[in-house]
C-alpha cells in the first residue's frame, strides 16, 4: 500500500474529505491495476475519449509497473477545468520507483461526477517514455484567452460542453450566428437552437469580452 505524506494545510472540511475521497479512489485503483485488471470501466468514459492516445488498459498496466510500497504522494490540486472540460477534477502526483528501481513520477487525475470519483487520466514518465506525450508534471499548456473564456463558460453552463471551441476559425459577419452574449449571462435556450440549424461545424468564439456563437460553412 502506498504511503501518504501528511499535508498541513488551511483547508475547509469540503476541501479535506474531497481530497480524502481521491486518496481512497486512487489507493483502490493502484491496487485494482496489480491485479491485472484493463477493462475501460475502470477508468472516465470522457477522459477515455478526449485521450485516445493511451487506453485504459495501458494506464493500468504502467501503473501495475510501479513497486506500491514505494509510491509517495507529492501533491494534490483541484482543477475547475482540465482542457475543454469542466468540472470537479482533482490532480494527484506521486513519486516512487518501478519493479527494476528506477524512478517514477505520476500523475493521476480524477473526475468525481454525482459524488462518484473516477481515473480520468493517468500518466508516468514511465509510460511516456514508451508511449510518448506529455511531461506529466505539466499537462496542460498556458491557456489563450479564447480558451480561458470557453473553460467559464462552459462551467457557468454545464450543457455548452457539447459545443466546442473555435479553434482557426476567425470571427465574421458570415460565420457569426445571433447577438454576442456576455459571459456570465448566456442565453443557452438560444444557443442551442443555433446549434439545431446550423449541425456539426457549431462552435464557440471569443470576441472582445464576449463570446459569439458561430456556424462556419462545412469544407
Amino acid at each position: 500500500m502506498m504511503s501518504l505524506v501528511m499535508f498541513v494545510t488551511a483547508c475547509t472540511d469540503k476541501e479535506a474529505q474531497l481530497q480524502d475521497a481521491s486518496l481512497a479512489h486512487a489507493q483502490q485503483w493502484f491496487a485494482l491495476a496489480g491485479t491485472g485488471a484493463d477493462g475501460d470501466e475502470n477508468c472516465h468514459g470522457l477522459g477515455l475519449l478526449k485521450h485516445p492516445d493511451v487506453s485504459c488498459a495501458q494506464m493500468l498496466s504502467f501503473a501495475s509497473r510501479v513497486d506500491s510500497a514505494s509510491r509517495q504522494i507529492t501533491g494534490i490540486n483541484t482543477r475547475d477545468c482540465f482542457e475543454s472540460v469542466c468540472g470537479e477534477f482533482i490532480e494527484l502526483n506521486f513519486s516512487g520507483q518501478d519493479l527494476a528501481g528506477n524512478e517514477v513520477n505520476e500523475m493521476l487525475l480524477l473526475k468525481r461526477d454525482d459524488g462518484r470519483m473516477k481515473t480520468y487520466l493517468y500518466r508516468s514518465n514511465l509510460l511516456l517514455s514508451e508511449l510518448g506525450g506529455e511531461n506529466p508534471e505539466t499537462p496542460t499548456e498556458e491557456k489563450s484567452p479564447q480558451q480561458t473564456a470557453y473553460d467559464e463558460v462552459v462551467a457557468r453552463y454545464p450543457s455548452l460542453y457539447s459545443y466546442p471551441p473555435c479553434y482557426g476559425i476567425r470571427p465574421s459577419s458570415s460565420n457569426l450566428v445571433g447577438e454576442l452574449m456576455q459571459r456570465d449571462n448566456m442565453n443557452v435556450a438560444a444557443v442551442e437552437q443555433q446549434a439545431q440549424q446550423c449541425g456539426a461545424t457549431f462552435c464557440l468564439a471569443l470576441v472582445g469580452n464576449k463570446i459569439a456563437t458561430l456556424c462556419p460553412p462545412s469544407n
